[in-house]
């Protein structure tokens, strides 16, 4: 493939991949127009947004797997179509059932959009300048993540929420279009179908989804949340037993033999709860407590996501010369200073103070943000062979999506805990220990990544060195 294809490739996979990672955070700044017009209980706002939520992790494994069977291409730009229809017709419903069925139409497609993106971005591009395209794949994934509560506050400031919608449909056409002719179709191993083993793990992750969904509005005691929990345990135990019994199995269980490759997707889950809880409760906090408007805080929020997208590239260019456990530790340490940080400047100072003393530790955990996306994902993929790519990608994208779910539960239950929040002040000591438990999360990363990964790129120096020494 030539470089100019493979740079038509990268574009077309980025612009739908944002497209995709936007719509995870931009519905809530509008739910209260939504609300209004469509009627929508309390129940259905919970809905608008679990609804995308749910068949997105629950999907992205059984996608991954079917693009390497059929052809990532094909699933890719399907998944392209899916979610632009399903954004048309959001943008019409006219009920709050509507709008639920047709945003989990949109998770559908976006299960298929951010795996296969990632799978053919790695397919497309040699070793030597595969991290440079992943580092910037991973900063448009992060920087859609980080800007959508920015842009949903910039539409809702004078167009209708269904315009939330709508401007994904050009972007979706232009990628699907361009992504006709501009990808080249490629696969990895193929594998008999197994429906039983496909229905066990997607309703084993539908329960643990749904239940850590709601916990916190529920609480972890409530039975609902608790049956929900150890359904979807069992259904995945069940699977796990079910696919060591097959001879072509849907997920290779044996690649978790590998500590690199587990302390990589350990490491996901652990971070993505600490960044996604972090980013929720901070939304609140400045909306809540310091009464900026949705997109005043949009745009103070750009501190952090604006360091992040311009980080991932660099990083990606960093793991060439130091390797991705270095980097990825790099960036782990800044994103847990600066959360730390911003904890103990809420503690000292409270609810009242001027945004410029939370600037600095914004930024360190922006650009510790950026530093890890790159090397989390190619040293994922480094440590697995080239047909297990799109296989490792599914597994990857699932569990960090777990781990934010997982996150802002965790979060939430925590900063809801204790005396009734009946003041600025006392929302501000209630986030407190929710960010210090963000914190103790990116650290678990942090471990698992310093004690288990051995970096062979390292290794390779090392041994070279020796062995100049040796012919000394």
């Amino acid at each position: 493939m030539s470089t100019s294809a493979r740079v038509r490739l990268l574009v077309i996979t980025c612009i739908a991949l944002f497209m995709a990672m936007l719509d995870s955070l931009i519905l809530g700044v509008s739910l209260p127009s939504i609300q209004k017009d469509l009627g929508a209980s309390l129940s259905d706002l919970e809905w608008f947004m679990n609804a995308y939520t749910l068949a997105f992790a629950v999907l992205i494994i059984p996608f991954s797997l079917l693009g390497e069977s059929i052809g990532r291409k094909k699933v890719f730009l399907a998944g392209v179509a899916v979610f632009t229809i399903g954004s048309l017709f959001s943008g019409l419903s006219t009920s709050s059932s509507a709008l639920i069925v047709f945003r989990t139409i949109q998770g559908i497609g976006g299960a298929a959009i951010v795996p296969l993106s990632l799978t053919l971005v790695n397919a497309a591009f040699p070793p030597a300048k595969r991290a440079l395209a992943i580092g910037l794949w991973s900063g448009i994934s992060g920087l859609g993540l980080s800007v959508g509560p920015l842009v949903g506050g910039l539409v809702m400031e004078g167009a209708p929420w269904q315009m939330i919608f709508y401007i994904n449909l050009p972007v979706g056409l232009i990628a699907l279009l361009l992504g006709l002719s501009w990808i080249k179709e490629s696969r990895g191993v193929r594998k008999p179908l197994d429906p039983l083993g496909v229905i066990l793990l997607t309703t084993g992750l539908f329960g643990l989804v749904f239940g850590l969904e709601k916990s916190r509005p529920l609480g972890w005691g409530d039975p609902l949340v608790i049956m929900s929990l150890l359904v979807g345990l069992l259904l995945l135990v069940l699977f796990y037993y079910w696919e060591k019994r097959r001879t072509s199995p849907t997920v290779q269980f044996d690649l978790f033999r590998n500590k690199t490759y587990t302390s990589y997707i350990l490491a996901g889950f652990w971070m993505n709860a600490s960044v996604f809880g972090a980013i929720f409760m901070l939304t609140l906090f400045l909306q809540q407590a310091q009464g900026y408007s949705p997109l005043e805080a949009g745009v103070r929020e750009m501190a952090w996501t604006i360091m992040t997208m311009l980080a991932a590239p660099f990083a990606g260019m960093a793991i060439g010369r130091f390797g991705s456990k270095r980097v990825l530790m790099t960036g782990l340490l800044l994103q847990g200073v600066g959360l730390s940080w911003l904890a103990l400047m809420v503690s000292i100072k409270g609810p009242v103070f001027p945004f410029t003393d939370v600037l600095v530790p914004m930024m360190l955990a922006g650009a510790g943000m950026g530093l890890s996306f790159t090397p989390l994902s190619h040293g994922l993929l480094a440590s697995v062979p080239e047909d297990s790519a799109g296989e490792a990608s599914g597994v990857s994208n699932t569990t960090r999506q777990l781990g934010s779910v997982f996150g802002i539960a965790i979060s939430g239950i925590i900063f809801g805990t204790g005396a009734s929040m009946e003041s600025p002040q006392q929302f501000a000591d209630h986030l407190v220990p929710s960010l210090a438990a963000d914190s103790l999360m990116m650290l678990i990363a942090l471990l698992v990544i310093a004690i288990f990964v051995f970096d062979k790129r390292n290794a390779a120096v090392v041994s070279t060195k020796a062995s100049r020494e040796s012919n000394l």
